[in-house]
């Protein structure tokens, strides 16, 4: 299963090896040779949520974007007031704190002990505003990720700032959750208890990057698409969005500007290789060892809205439709098992709690 924090450390690792992610429209622009040193990747979001806290520690490859997750870190959350909070490791280089919530009082800088050396951040605080995000979706006919009308669906929001003096500083992360039911084949005699479904999540177009900076604009109100994917069969039974807008400080808000502008770039002949994205995360003795990634203090708050197959206005064919007639094994593997129809996305028997829908 692939995890938030593993795309985003794919998208910081694009500045060390001076390449583009293989899922973005940019040509590959071939700057890496077989000397390219490897380096550290630290990322961490810390949430006044009370969920799973997650901070990603791996090394750069000079070969490919699949990160090398590190296995053996000591990564431990630090308050000001001289608390400390061990995150414990989960597998592929990821380390978890759970129900944990950050506090608006507090500050807060996560420390990676790794092979002697000491890594630490800079203290954050979380944000105090947020702003109203009303979502909404919607489905077209347009070009996506060809040059032909394809069937897209939109997520957009329009976005209420807050009526306050103080700046605010925005970051919207789209996440899908669709629920698949697996193909309940009679047997003979009594019949079988059909099998649990599947509910299958991902983040929706993991390289975009959604910023806002409220701090220059006299409008109360701003309007954004957040995310688009192509609409296939996963919306043929009930299709989650969560929007998930995280309030972030101006350093923060500055570091994902310059990722978005190396992200965004068309990469031709003529322009110049971006630099390491440099983040506030540093070795505490050797502050000439470039380590990549940040660790980001923010208020968040997450938005749900959902379709069914009655808001498609395009034709969705189920490959699971059972037909006595048609032998089991005639039938696609994704319409037995969980894991063949997520296909490296994170899956589960069952819903979440939020699921519910009229």
């Amino acid at each position: 299963m692939i995890s938030l924090a593993k795309k985003i450390v794919r998208l910081l690792m694009v500045f060390s090896l001076y390449m583009v992610l293989p899922f973005s429209c940019i040509d590959k622009l071939d700057f890496v040779d077989d000397t390219q040193e490897v380096q550290l990747v630290i990322y961490g979001l810390l949430t006044d949520s009370n969920e799973r806290q997650i901070v990603s520690v791996t090394r750069t490859s000079a070969f490919g974007f699949d990160p090398t997750g590190v296995m053996d870190a000591k990564v431990t959350l630090l308050t000001a007031s001289g608390a400390r909070f061990r995150y414990f490791h989960t597998g592929h280089g990821e380390y978890i704190l759970e129900g944990f919530a950050a506090k608006e009082e507090e500050s807060y800088a996560i420390e990676v002990v790794l092979e002697g050396k000491v890594y630490m951040s800079n203290y954050e605080k979380i944000p105090e505003l947020l702003a109203d995000d009303e979502i909404s979706f919607e489905f077209n006919k347009e070009p996506f990720r060809t040059e032909s009308p394809e069937s897209v669906f939109t997520v957009s929001s329009e976005t209420k700032l807050p009526d306050a003096a103080d700046p605010i500083y925005l970051r919207w992360m789209v996440e899908e959750t669709y629920f698949w039911p697996l193909l309940h084949l009679p047997g003979t005699g009594f019949p079988p208890p059909p099998p649990p479904p599947c509910f299958i999540s991902d983040v929706i177009e993991p390289n975009r990057i959604n910023l806002f900076d409220g701090s220059g604009t006299s409008s109360r109100k701003g309007n954004f698409v957040l995310a688009k994917r192509v609409v296939d069969n996963s919306f043929l039974y009930p299709f989650f969005v969560s929007v998930k807008q995280l309030s972030i400080n101006r350093e923060a808000y500055e570091y994902w500007e310059k990722i978005k502008i190396v992200v965004n770039n068309q990469g031709s002949l003529f322009d110049i290789p971006p630099a390491s994205v440099i983040g506030n995360i540093s070795n505490v003795e050797d502050q000439n060892e470039i380590v990549l990634g940040y660790f980001e203090v923010a208020k968040s708050k997450v938005t749900r809205i959902y379709t069914t197959r009655a808001d498609v206005p395009f034709s969705l064919v189920d490959p699971c439709q059972y037909f006595q007639h048609i032998p089991d094994d005639a039938y696609p593997s994704e319409c037995k098992s969980c894991d063949v129809r997520a296909n490296g996305r994170k899956w589960t028997n069952n819903a979440p709690d939020w699921w519910k829908f009229d």
